[in-house]
């Protein structure tokens, strides 16, 4: 984003970036821009100097100055600022919990703009009076722009309650003093009415649908009829899986050349702490384990952003002999039951590995029919 934009910004413009350790693409340097490579999915350290930069610059900025916001999903991790009275060890307690709860990422995103002092809007309050403008890359199902990267610069809709109703749902273990301040609502985000969000505004430049747009046109031109199951697609992983394979042998019967797209972020709760896998691994497992060794149906699913959960892998690919290459539906269902997704594709050989891709437009799943 910053390579597509940076020769279009005044010469004296300063800036920073944030990204996923080891995203930075080799060679790429930014004018007057610091680079910080921090860690996703949980939060660290360096995310949070580099948060904290964030606001001590909008904090500088007066009424004739401009705070341009590039953002993508991952920066609910990238740019982590505890809410007053939590620390940084404490929020990434929270964010693990969360991520292993099986909450969608609207869920999760609810509570971590509440925990925040940079999220839910409160970026773009600290730049008052300037005006602050964001343009985003969607990764969230239905591309909600409050939503991506938890909205630093958009006035949010979701509330303390909300947010209380999401740590209940999932049997998260709050901090005694943020469950309170919660209760009481003193972490409550800045509204649309509030004042200091008059001169915000924000776009979407690419999203979910752009993407299943894509793998549609291409799918069409290798002579496969489409049906787009939808770019926004949610729910537990495994039983998506299922739903998908059996809707897969089914159009096979019909001796149609079928290609079944879809877009959107399932979700895994996460029962080994120890297993690796991602959510992407997971659907395919439950896919290939579903469909049992039929022939004729192949696929695949992936991460746009290049990774799975927090994985090396974008995803994995699925083809009749997968599970025989896992040493049998056996050890395959073992190991999808003890989130051990990525090592069954992995002995498979058949993870699907494309390193940072510069994008995040959510996950892509396809499988081929006929």
């Amino acid at each position: 984003m910053v390579a597509a934009i940076q020769d279009r910004l005044p010469t004296d413009a300063e800036g920073l970036v944030v990204t996923r350790r080891g995203y930075v693409h080799p060679g790429f340097a930014a004018n007057n821009m610091r680079i910080v490579e921090a860690a996703h999915p949980v939060p660290d350290l360096l995310g949070a100097e580099a948060a904290q930069t964030a606001l001590a610059a909008a904090d500088i900025l007066g009424e004739d100055d401009l705070l341009l916001v590039l953002m993508s999903g991952g920066a609910s991790a990238l740019l982590p600022a505890p809410a007053a009275g939590m620390t940084l060890a404490e929020k990434q307690v929270v964010t693990l919990a969360l991520l292993r709860s099986g909450a969608p990422i609207s869920e999760m995103n609810i509570v971590r703009k509440h925990l925040s002092a940079i999220k839910g809007g409160r970026l773009a309050a600290r730049a008052w009076p300037a005006t602050t403008h964001m343009i985003a890359i969607s990764d969230i199902p239905g591309d909600d722009i409050a939503m991506i990267g938890s909205g630093p610069t958009v006035p949010d809709h979701s509330t303390c309650a909300d947010a209380l109703s999401v740590i209940e749902k999932y049997g998260i273990t709050l901090p005694s003093a943020i469950r309170a301040q919660l209760e009481a609502g003193t972490l409550e985000t800045p509204k649309s009415g509030d004042p200091a969000m008059q001169r915000t505004s924000a776009e979407i430049c690419a999203k979910p649908a752009d993407m299943c747009a894509a793998a549609e046109e291409a799918a069409s031109r290798l002579g496969y009829e489409v049906i787009m199951l939808g770019d926004a697609l949610e729910g537990d992983a495994l039983e998506l899986g299922k739903e998908h394979a059996l809707r897969a042998k089914a159009l096979k019967a019909g001796g149609r050349k079928i290609a079944l797209v879809s877009g959107g972020e399932a979700t895994v709760a996460v029962h080994n702490p120890e297993g690796r896998g991602g959510r992407c691994t997971a659907y395919l497992l439950s896919c290939a384990l579903t469909l049992a060794g039929e022939p004729d149906i192949c696929g695949l699913a992936a991460d746009s952003d290049g990774i799975d959960g927090s994985e090396d892998n974008a995803g994995a690919f699925l083809w009749p002999g997968v599970l025989d290459a896992m040493g049998g539906a056996d050890q395959a269902r073992a190991m999808l039951d003890h989130d051990n997704s990525y090592l069954a594709f992995q002995k498979a050989d058949g993870l699907l590995m494309t390193g940072p891709s510069g994008t995040n437009v959510n996950d892509l799943r396809i499988l081929l029919v006929g």
